[in-house]
Parts: C-alpha cells; structure tokens; sequence
C-alpha cells in the first residue's frame, strides 16, 4: 500500500468515496493495473513521481485488474496501461496506452490551474496575437462574475498601464488591500513607464552607447526606455552587460532593475527565470 496520502488503492467498497466523491476537490487519475504486466510496471512509477511532485493537486488511484474485475469491466479497460481521469464527478480524459511523463504533466497542469492562471494563459494568448483591447474585455467579464478575486483586478490594471491608461490603472491597485499578491507587477510598470518619460530617446541612448560602449548610466536610461516600451528582454541584456562591467555602479543599480524587472514579469515567466539564473550565476 502506498504511504503518501495523494495514492490509494480503489475497490467496489471504496470507489464512491475516493473517486466519485473526491473528484469533486480535485481531480483522480485512475490507474488500471497488474502486477508483473510490463505496461503497468513501465507507467507506475511515473505516476507515482508526479504525484508526489504535484503534493495533493490530484490524487493517484490505482485499481488492480485482476482483484477488481467489476470496476474494470464497467469502465470499459480493454488493454493496459490504461488511465481515466474523473474531474467534478465526470469522466475528463480516457488515456489508452503508454504516455509519456510530459502529456500527463501537460493533463495535470490544465486541470490543477486555478481560475486566475487559466484567464491569465488565455490573457497571454491574446497579447501574443497583438489583442490587448480583447484581453482586457475578458479581464473586466471575469471581474463582474467574480468582484472579489483581487489578483485578476491586479492583472487589468497591468495591461491598463500597457495601454498608457494609468491613472485608471491607479484607482484600481488604489481600491485593492495593501498586501494583494502581485501588486508590484503594474507598480514597477508605472514607475518604469514615469522614468523612461524624463529621459532621452531611445535613438539618443542608442547613438551615445555607440559613441561610447562604456557609458553605464545612458546603458541603464536606454534599459529603463526599452523596459516602458515592453522590450523587456533586451533590456535585461544591457543590465546584464553593466553587471559585467561593473556590478556595484551606482549602489547595484544593475541588479536592483533586474529585480524590478523580474516583478513585473511575473511568478513563472520563462525569461524572468532565465535571466534570474543568469544574474545568479554571474553575482556567486
């Protein structure tokens, strides 16, 4: 038996309560099994690592074929491995064959993600294809269908501020409790986008830097300029590069952006972990 408490073994007397019923928290990935049957054995301990890795996001439970024929047969197993996964009482995904440890992470991932990160993908979406206005529609629907959900009032006034809406943008983080999460994204935006309207123009920074490469502060104002304008990842670059040359410039001024930066891209985002671990690597 297993010991970890997202792992339980199903039968007849069992099924309602730990499938049925508890699929209605999360969501049960049903593993239909046998002992010494080299598909079962090949997929188990996959299972087993992702629940383990997913803590209680889903619970694993595994039904024995051959001391289970009458659940077997009324789910209709034909052949292993096999898994179905019920979510809110029904059946989610019916998954013949073997799989690999990537799809069923991608499963999991797409069922576990709470109501924010689901509209925060779709939101991403959007903004890939260049519709921001749409993006902010679905963020204020959202919002009449759930007033109280503060991190998606935190992502509208972001992509307000995007938008060079920011005093809309500063009544709605003005109205929201001082420790809501990700308060710092569209604060860092605004500050970024109130500093880089002081300095020079990008094409200015640009020719300076060409004139001369070692020239820290105007590398740091073009950073800051290209950050206001959302071209984030060079910006970093050029943040980057003053670290290298020299990391205590201005009281860190490199490594306190990079920070800011980070905050505004967000817990998660695939270039905020790259540069972080590039930043890391170069300070130790």
């Amino acid at each position: 038996m297993d010991a970890s408490p997202s792992i339980v073994e199903i039968n007849v007397q069992n099924f309602q309560t730990e499938v049925v019923e508890r699929s209605r928290q999360v969501p049960v990935f049903l593993e239909f099994y046998a002992n010494g049957a080299a598909p079962s054995e090949q997929l188990a301990p996959v299972l087993r690592k992702l629940a383990g890795e997913f803590a209680g996001k889903f619970t694993l439970a595994r039904v024995d074929v051959q001391e289970n024929p009458q659940i077997t047969q009324q789910l209709g197993v034909r052949g292993l491995p096999t898994i179905k996964i019920v979510f809110q009482g029904q059946m989610a995904h019916d998954l013949e064959g073997p799989q690999t440890e990537e799809a069923l992470r991608d499963i999991i991932e797409q069922l576990t993600m709470s109501p924010v990160e689901r509209i925060r993908e779709q939101i991403s979406l959007m903004l890939e294809q260049g519709n921001r206005a749409g993006a902010i529609g679905m963020l204020q629907e959202a919002i009449a269908a759930e007033p109280n959900n503060h991190g998606l009032h935190v992502e509208l006034a972001d992509l307000l501020v995007m938008e060079g809406r920011i005093d809309e943008a500063r009544q709605i983080l003005a109205s929201l409790p001082a420790d809501t999460d990700g308060m710092n994204k569209p604060r860092n935006r605004i500050a970024f986008i109130e500093k880089a309207s002081t300095l020079p123009a990008m094409a200015e920074l640009r020719a300076q830097l060409t004139a001369d490469d070692g020239d820290l502060m105007a590398r740091y104002q073009l950073a800051v300029v290209l950050i206001a304008d959302d071209q984030i990842e060079e910006a970093l670059e050029l943040l980057l590069d003053m670290l290298k040359k020299d990391k205590a410039f201005e009281d860190e001024l490199a490594r306190k952006t990079m920070i800011e930066v980070f905050e505004l891209l967000g817990k998660g985002d695939a270039l905020a972990t790259a540069y972080r671990r590039k930043m890391f690597t170069f300070l130790h």
